[in-house]
């Protein structure tokens, strides 16, 4: 009698064999949930990477966007694998309260990626276009990104929601012409070169343009060669004028050369315009 009694005993507390074949099933579909998080979270990283590379994403939204996407897809593994494993309705409900405050938290942030979309297909603003803005924001667009579009103006560089670009649109546009030059500059220290060839440009765009017209100037200095006593530089202006005018482009490095030679300065300038005009200028002094 106590041997029967031990194996009823037995019986009741260790669970039949049906119930452990269904426990082992359960905790193979848990681990498959888990394998296809694993998945998901390397196939968003790898699509990150592409993305950044193909320069739909720039360095600093790759990062967050990961991050945001992994931890998401790492929420909803563990909920769902919790609810293979134990077929609580509480888990359903908590994963459904879980998407609807990820939702809310990253609304602006879908919103604007979908604007981004819409401005590329809608071309309401391109680079290099100079806008002005309902709102008072007037420059030249530098850049399109996912999030945001980068104007830059006067003041500063505003990075404008994608959303904000689409909701409020822009008043007016105008496409620039500009010009690409290849300045180099020896026979002084390289950094007092450097500053001369932006003091020169600077000058230069003061002395041809109107005033109402300089805000509007777009100027990049990019470095392409560098020694202690010479600098070869790219330089880009971008001016509010939708007609290329040849003598307005010789005119203007001109300027500049007879800047370069005010400051003693021994140099060379090669000026390619968008449409193919080009011209060279230069003066070795001393």
């Amino acid at each position: 009698m106590a041997r029967m009694s031990l194996t009823s005993d037995l019986q009741a507390i260790l669970p039949s064999y049906e119930s452990l074949i269904e426990i082992s099933m359960r905790l193979a579909e848990a681990f498959l949930v888990v394998l296809a998080g694993l998945a998901a979270v390397l196939f968003v990283r790898s699509l990150t990477r592409r993305l950044t590379a193909a320069r739909i994403l720039d360095e600093s939204s790759a990062s967050p966007f990961y991050r945001l996407s992994r931890d998401l897809i790492v929420l909803i593994t563990i909920m769902v694998a919790l609810y293979v494993v134990t077929g609580s309705r509480f888990i359903i409900i908590l994963i459904a309260v879980l998407l609807a405050a990820i939702l809310l938290a990253t609304w602006d942030l879908l919103m604007n990626m979908a604007a981004y979309y819409a401005i590329i297909i809608t071309r309401i603003v391109s680079r290099d276009e100079y806008i002005i803005m309902p709102n008072g924001v007037r420059g030249w667009v530098r850049d399109v990104r996912p999030l945001f579009v980068i104007v830059e103006t006067k003041y500063g560089v505003y990075h404008v929601p994608n959303s904000t670009m689409l909701r409020l649109g822009v008043l007016t546009k105008r496409e620039r012409s500009y010009y690409r030059l290849t300045v180099r500059v020896w026979g002084l220290p390289s950094q007092q070169l450097i500053d001369n060839v932006k003091d020169a440009l600077d000058n230069v765009v003061n002395t041809l343009l109107p005033e109402e017209e300089r805000s509007v100037v777009m100027k990049r200095v990019i470095i392409d060669e560098i020694s202690e006593d010479s600098v070869t530089i790219r330089v880009i202006v971008g001016m509010p004028h939708t007609e290329p005018r040849p003598e307005r482009l010789a005119d203007f490095v001109e300027r500049l050369s007879r800047r370069l030679q005010e400051h003693g300065i021994n140099h060379s300038i090669t000026l390619e315009e968008q449409e193919g005009y080009e011209q060279r200028w230069g003066a070795t002094l001393g």
